[in-house]
């Protein structure tokens, strides 16, 4: 049997040429494939990953305590706090502020025992204090007495903006001199335009509105409640007396 060389180098040829094509083939498509978009890239973190540390740190709430203010005849100082939450791009919280010059609300009130120097905050929950206001008795003759508090707060994001600020609902609320026995007086839908407390009685009495469903007033109303809460709030004139006084009215 003679060996055909012609025929062995053809051979030959044939099968380097294969390699050489597959081999760039390979090339080829690895070159278009590390050009082409992937579909994981620039996706979102996944759920409860961390963040990379080239993002920006957060900014700590602004916490700020005011003066302390004796509470006349009692041991108990009286503590201011104002405060934001951590601020974002699109802050929900407490109140509006700028990042130039951010303007603080008061969301608590701290109780200090001047004598102990036990402390602790009226409210346990994130709120907005509008306005607080001492129940004192205020007689001519008598020490005058820090009885209580009278507090207007806003709980709830009732105007659906992402945060508590002055546009939301506010319900006055009374405690001790001490911060305790905290108790709501007013009920959602009502304002409270003024108030008065009798220290002789140990009783506030406070011009309740009703709104209705554009918010206007609807009517208006006495409420009493004593401070000591031994007596729920309560209307100064019963439902008949203010059905007789608007049929005089109407007539």
């Amino acid at each position: 049997m003679t060996f055909d060389l012609q025929r062995y180098n053809r051979l030959l040829w044939a099968v380097t040429g294969t390699l050489l094509l597959v081999g760039l083939l390979a090339l080829l498509v690895g070159g278009l494939t590390s050009l082409w978009p992937s579909r994981d890239r620039g996706q979102s973190l996944p759920a409860g990953a961390p963040a990379t540390g080239a993002d920006a740190p957060s900014q700590a709430a602004i916490l700020r305590l005011g003066l302390p203010k004796p509470l006349k005849g009692t041991d108990t100082l009286l503590v201011p706090v104002e405060g934001l939450p951590q601020e974002s791009e699109e802050p929900h919280g407490i109140g509006s502020y700028s990042k130039g010059a951010p303007s603080v609300p008061l969301f608590n009130l701290l109780f200090v025992d001047a004598k102990t120097q036990a402390s602790h905050p009226l409210l346990t929950r994130k709120s907005l204090i509008l306005r607080y206001d001492t129940l004192e008795d205020g007689e001519e003759g008598r020490n005058t007495r820090v009885d209580g508090l009278l507090v207007s707060i806003v709980d709830s994001d009732t105007n659906g903006n992402g945060r508590l600020d002055e546009g939301d609902e506010a319900r006055i609320w009374l405690c001790d001199a001490s911060g305790r026995n905290l108790r709501a007086v007013t009920a959602t839908g009502t304002t409270c335009g003024s108030w008065h407390y009798d220290g002789l009685r140990r009783t506030v009495y406070l011009v309740v509105e009703t709104r209705n469903g554009s918010r206007k007033a609807d009517s208006a109303e006495v409420l009493m409640v004593s401070i000591d809460g031994s007596q729920p709030a309560r209307p100064l004139a019963s439902k008949a007396q203010m059905d007789e006084l608007r049929n005089l009215l109407q007539h």
